[in-house]
């Protein structure tokens, strides 16, 4: 039989209020859980993300004042407006909306507008160690007229004086290393606002502003830029640049330019007495400019299908002097300030023409269908001569064929020219004809060879015509011309058959064009002009007025 203390470990332990499980406190509400918590950190991220733009808000407007008194306070000659300025105070970006700058003694149009400005902290560069700025302009439009231009040019105070650099840099505390300007816009108007000079969809970038020290000409920020010129053509700019470079930066770059319709330039033309119509221009070549070296190594110029007028006449004589001047001072200092070579230039297909006075009017010599080159083309001449062909048709008849030799022209100018026309239709030059002879002529044709040297301010040289096929009298042609006006016809007609080669049925004279030259000084091109309108002339009517006059009594 079991024993009682046996018995009693099976049996379950009293339970006493002393050992009982102790019980949780009674709950005051329902438990927050993770979920619960997040909702509450959004709430109030979202909340302070309020009164941050609360905030911002209203500091937009003190921003946007200051920096716009800032900017200003730098500028000489312009001012600066502001339309809105935002600080980020997260990535510590600075965005600039609606800037517009004027130009205070032309205010309107104004000088660019730019729809917004971002700058920002260049995040890369801060591993490197270096705290630095990029700078994005969107968009800009620059807008400049002749009229802003000359005010700049009037204005003492040098370009680097107007402070826009300074300006620039009081937007934001950091220096600048990286600058993009992206689908900008740039016009230029001169004297006519129907031919501006634009260049759209304009981008550019300039890289390793600021973080590098360079030695003399070693160009180490990349640049790049590249634009549609004038609506159809394009050009692009690629190369390196030193910014640091002092008294102001340098840049050696490689240019591109594709199918530039050159009607855009009439109004530079018209400076010169040249009128431009039609044409487009393609070229390429490098350019490097600092401030040990400046230079223009030009590959070559291709213009096609030019109309190119020179205007020689009384009312240019001041310019073509002041010209003259200028090639004085050139002879005097013959290094110029930005050397240029150019290894070809070409014009193909083109209408090449001189609009010289002549007696009671004027007259326009031209060739048409013109293939000119020129090879070897420098400032001062430093590469040595340049040589010229041309090819074409000589006022729109016959052949003209023309070569030449320039040299260095410090002392004068210095060339020979060559220059042939075969065949060319003799009625062409009635308006000629009538000026200086008092007739013209029904048929024939003319061929004029002219070999010329100018050197040490002398010109020596002839000019030869030979008419063939002469016909000056037409019964049909001057059925309606007064009676003596026939007979004269007549007599002119006689006198061109008593100059006739016989055997090879052409009137041939001589016209010798050698003198000293009345301006040594006179620029190479006027004097080639001179000798085409002047020389012609003389060479192509030697005695017809003074046979008028004796078949008329002296008179």
């Amino acid at each position: 039989m079991p024993s009682r203390a046996t018995a009693r470990s099976h049996e379950p332990p009293e339970v006493t209020e002393s050992a009982a499980p102790p019980q949780p406190p009674a709950a005051t509400g329902r438990p927050r859980g993770p979920l619960q918590r997040r909702h509450l950190s959004i709430i109030a991220l979202a909340g302070l993300l309020l009164i941050l733009a609360i905030a911002a808000h209203f500091f937009d407007g003190y921003l946007r004042r200051t920096l716009e008194a800032r900017i200003n306070q730098k500028l000489h000659g312009y001012h600066v407006a502001l339309g809105h300025a935002h600080l980020s105070p997260f990535g510590l970006g600075l965005t600039l909306r609606d800037v517009v700058i004027r130009q205070d003694a032309n205010p309107e149009p104004p000088v660019a507008s730019i729809p917004r400005l971002k700058t920002s902290v260049e995040w890369g560069a801060v591993l490197t160690g270096h705290l630095v700025a990029d700078a994005l302009f969107v968009q800009p439009q620059v807008h400049v007229n002749l009229p802003q231009l000359e005010t700049e040019a009037k204005d003492p105070a040098k370009i680097k004086e107007r402070g826009w650099q300074q300006a620039f840099e009081s937007i934001y505390p950091l220096k600048f290393n990286l600058m993009q300007v992206r689908d900008g816009d740039l016009v230029y108007i001169d004297k006519d606002p129907r031919w501006p000079f634009h260049v759209s969809h304009w981008n550019a970038s300039a890289s390793n502003i600021r973080n590098i020290q360079s030695r003399e000409r070693t160009y180490p920020s990349a640049i790049h830029t590249e634009g549609v010129v004038f609506d159809t053509g394009r050009a692009a700019l690629d190369g390196h640049a030193d910014f640091l470079s002092v008294p102001y930066p340098g840049v050696h770059a490689f240019y591109k330019a594709q199918n530039i319709p050159l009607d855009r330039l009439r109004p530079l033309g018209e400076r010169a007495n040249l009128n431009l119509r039609g044409g487009s221009l393609s070229s390429r070549g490098e350019v490097e400019y600092g401030p040990r070296h400046r230079e223009a190594r030009i590959a070559d110029v291709v213009v096609n299908r030019l109309r190119l007028d020179y205007t020689h006449t009384a009312a240019t004589a001041p310019a073509e002097k002041a010209r003259g001047k200028k090639v004085a001072t050139a002879v005097k200092n013959p290094e110029p300030p930005m050397p240029v070579t150019i290894a070809r230039l070409s014009l193909s297909d083109s209408d090449l023409g001189v609009i010289a006075p002549v007696k009671d009017g004027r007259f326009r010599f031209f060739v048409d269908g013109a293939n000119l080159e020129v090879t070897n083309l420098s400032s001062g001449f430093r590469k040595g001569p340049a040589k010229a062909t041309l090819t074409g048709r000589f006022l729109g008849s016959g052949s003209a064929h023309g070569s030449s030799t320039f040299r260095d022209d410090r002392n004068g100018p210095d060339f020979n020219l060559l220059l042939a026309i075969d065949r060319a239709s003799l009625p062409k030059i009635n308006d000629l004809l009538r000026a200086y002879g008092k007739f013209d002529v029904a048929a024939g044709t003319f061929s004029v060879y002219s070999e010329v040297r100018v050197r040490n301010g002398r010109i020596d040289g002839y000019v030869k015509p030979l008419f063939q096929d002469l016909k000056v009298y037409d019964p049909k042609q001057d059925q309606n011309k007064p009676v003596l006006k026939k007979i004269y016809e007549k007599v002119v007609g006689g006198l061109a058959h008593v100059l006739e080669n016989h055997k090879n049925e052409q009137v041939a004279t001589v016209a010798d064009i050698s003198g000293p030259l009345s301006a040594p000084n006179t620029s190479t091109w006027e004097i080639v002009v001179r000798l085409v309108s002047n020389a012609f002339v003389k060479a192509i009517l030697p005695g017809f007025e003074r046979e008028y006059k004796a078949a008329h009594g002296g008179k």
